[in-house]
């Protein structure tokens, strides 16, 4: 029996395409982690600084880093040409449920020190939940530039 497809390419060619692709996909990614990193961990900072604001202007941060981390995910897909929509690995699950509990127990924590008037400690632990996101952020892109370049 023929096939209908007579000028297919061999096997070899179409896995190196696709390890080529993969290897670029990878490197898309990285390449934005310098400016992505740091204004996630603005964004992230700013939903556990929200509590100091006090009750009539807590929305206001929370809209800041609403407005931060849609404007990432939009000039991100703008200069790449691809957005991710889920971890490509285990790697970056585990990331991102440290991601979670990073945040969460920062704004609890937060949340504790804005009731008792700390507000000083409130800034500290924003700008710690910041930087443990943007590094986050940075160990999260490289894992899934590994987890594309590895995939098949």
């Amino acid at each position: 029996m023929e096939s209908n497809f007579e000028d297919q390419r061999d096997s070899a060619n179409i896995l190196e395409t696709l390890s080529t692709d993969r290897g670029r996909i990878g490197e898309r990614i990285t390449a934005e982690t310098w400016w992505a990193a740091p204004a996630q961990g603005l964004g992230a900072a700013l939903i556990v600084v929200a509590p100091a604001a006090g009750l009539a202007w807590a929305w206001l941060p929370f809209v800041l880093s609403v407005g931060v981390f849609v404007g990432v995910e939009v000039l991100f897909r703008k200069r790449s040409g691809f957005g991710i929509t889920r971890p490509a690995g285990p790697r970056g699950w585990w990331l991102l449920a440290a991601l979670f509990l990073i945040l969460f127990f920062s704004f609890v924590l937060s949340l504790g020190f804005a009731l008792f008037g700390l507000t000083g400690w409130v800034v500290a632990a924003a700008v710690a939940a910041g930087v443990a996101t943007a590094l986050i952020v940075v160990l999260y892109d490289r894992a899934y530039a590994v987890e594309v370049r590895s995939a098949g």
